[in-house]
């Protein structure tokens, strides 16, 4: 289903006024992180400008919006690789560019899609910019990247650049409630986890999200008290999905760091998981828990950023720091 996400309606309202001043981008670069919904907008914005009837949005009963809500519009194109993570092959690049100098079948625009366009390696993004820097008439090339950096400075350029920043907003945390249901974990701690990534939240609720907490909080405590195997418990946390890993060890240290800062406030979620909280509470002083945090940022970092790093050596660095919490504080008193 098409709709437009709260969180989106300010960027909606800007290409809105562009297209009914036709000034509208021959190419944008949409960017943002995982879970805000790119691809989604990019949908509802291609049935906007395909749609022979359109208002604010596409009408949905033209001959132009039946075929796009079939998948088999003949005006655009979508480029993704062939499989997920693989990089978008110079010869598929090609091909768009060949189908976005074609006339137009319907009277509209032709229009592309790239999902994400940093899988574009450099003979790929090469093939593109002439398109780019010397478009056909009545085109518009959309380009998705949760990771802009990653594309070269000469496609960037060429793009007028839509970003969707992390949203926090009460709009937001509404939509999250109506989508989520009656569940244990609120609407604001659900997006902490995520990182303001609304549609990843709804994602990671539907993977257990307590059990994964409640099972690292064990981890924790059995690694503070020196009965843990380091390596079993990082491939545990691998198979689990160390970026999530990582997020869930954020949000975890986040809510220790309150407890500790003041009387023990709501802990939403399992009741069970409350006595571990509070034994680390005891047992961990704010700087520790802090400089915790700090390594765990900085490894999260590391593992979603653009270098191929080692993920199960990240997690096994986390826990060894983690088990040396008090000999780390001990060195640097001495």
């Amino acid at each position: 289903m098409l709709e437009l996400l709260p969180w989106q309606r300010h960027q909606w309202q800007q290409l809105g006024s562009a297209i009914n001043s036709g000034k509208l981008h021959h190419a944008l670069l949409l960017t943002g992180p995982a879970g805000i919904g790119l691809r989604q907008f990019a949908n509802l914005l291609a049935a906007r400008l395909l749609c022979h009837q359109p208002g604010e949005y596409m009408c949905g009963e033209c001959r132009s919006c039946i075929l796009f809500k079939a998948g088999n519009h003949p005006d655009l194109i979508l480029l993704e690789p062939e499989e997920a993570g693989k990089q978008l092959k110079v010869e598929l690049v090609r091909e768009l560019v060949e189908f976005m100098h074609h006339t137009s079948q319907y009277g509209r625009k032709k229009l592309a899609i790239i999902d994400p366009a940093d899988a574009m390696n450099r003979s790929s993004a090469n093939s593109l910019l002439k398109t780019l820097e010397e478009p056909p008439a009545d085109t518009l090339i959309i380009l998705l990247s949760h990771q802009p950096s990653r594309l070269p400075v000469t496609v960037r350029s060429r793009c007028q650049r839509i970003n969707f920043p992390p949203s926090y907003t009460e709009q937001t945390m509404t939509w999250l409630e109506q989508n989520v249901g009656a569940r244990q974990l609120d609407a604001g701690e659900l997006l902490e986890i995520a990182h303001g990534a609304p549609l990843k939240a709804v994602e990671m609720l539907e993977h257990d999200p307590l059990g994964k907490r409640a099972g690292l909080l064990q981890d924790l405590v059995g690694i503070r008290r020196g009965d843990a195997d380091v390596v079993k418990i990082a491939e545990r946390w691998l198979a689990l999905g160390s970026d999530e890993v990582l997020r869930w060890l954020l949000l975890i240290v986040h809510q220790l760091t309150r407890l500790k800062l003041g009387p023990a406030g709501h802990l939403s979620g399992d009741p069970a998981a409350i006595p571990y909280f509070q034994a680390l509470t005891n047992e961990l002083d704010l700087k520790q828990l802090v400089s915790y945090y700090d390594e765990t940022l900085k490894h999260y970092q590391a593992s979603t950023g653009p270098y191929n790093l080692n993920q199960q050596g990240i997690l096994e660095d986390l826990i060894i720091y983690w088990q040396s919490l008090d000999r780390h504080f001990e060195e640097n008193r001495v």
